[in-house]
């Protein structure tokens, strides 16, 4: 019985030692990870704020049917851009992607363009070509003839989860926050993207 106490006590002491171990390698990090938790906490909220905007713009709007032909389906999305248009009237460049948020984000992705992946990532990102004379902008639809580019894997993995509502896209250097079902641009972070 001893003999347990015994191992279950040193046991108990080196766990102790370890965790005290590992905090002392955090420390030199914590005023980093603390910015960069503030500002994806900020973004965040930001999203989910604009989350509740869709669902209610969707809510105010009619339930398509199991067999929508294409023409209605084409009209629901766009009357849900005109409602979330109408909800976010006053919506600007930065309200989701604000400066802490931006630069938490930022930081994020020079980590992976000069990580070890870098090259892979380069090689995933097949940046569509921005038609002539489209300029990216807040609550602008998005237009279904634009090829996009996904977020590699490796990035994706580093950026803050978004709902279903949202998704990341990129544009030429353009890091874009888009609404899914509306095809419309939330946000948007220019020159994000080396």
């Amino acid at each position: 019985m001893k003999k347990r106490v015994s191992i279950g006590a040193n046991l108990l002491m080196v766990l102790l030692a370890m965790a005290g171990t590992l905090a002392a390698q955090g420390a030199p990090f914590s005023g980093q990870a603390s910015f960069d938790a503030r500002g994806f906490k900020e973004f965040g909220d930001r999203v989910e704020e604009y989350e509740k905007v869709h669902k209610a713009a969707e809510k105010s709007l009619p339930a398509l049917r199991k067999r929508s032909n294409q023409e209605v389906i084409a009209a629901q999305q766009l009357a849900l851009v005109n409602k979330i248009r109408e909800l976010r009237s006053n919506a600007r460049r930065g309200d989701i992607f604000t400066p802490s948020a931006t630069e938490a984000i930022m930081q994020e992705i020079k980590a992976v363009f000069t990580g070890p992946d870098a090259h892979r990532v380069q090689n995933t990102i097949q940046a569509g070509n921005p038609l002539e004379g489209f300029e990216v902008q807040v609550n602008q639809r998005y237009p279904d003839s634009l090829s996009f580019t996904t977020l590699p894997p490796t990035l994706l993995k580093k950026l803050p989860r978004l709902p279903d509502e949202v998704a990341y896209r990129i544009l030429g250097s353009a890091l874009l926050l888009v609404d899914r079902k509306a095809n419309m641009i939330v946000d948007f972070m220019p020159n994000a993207i080396p």
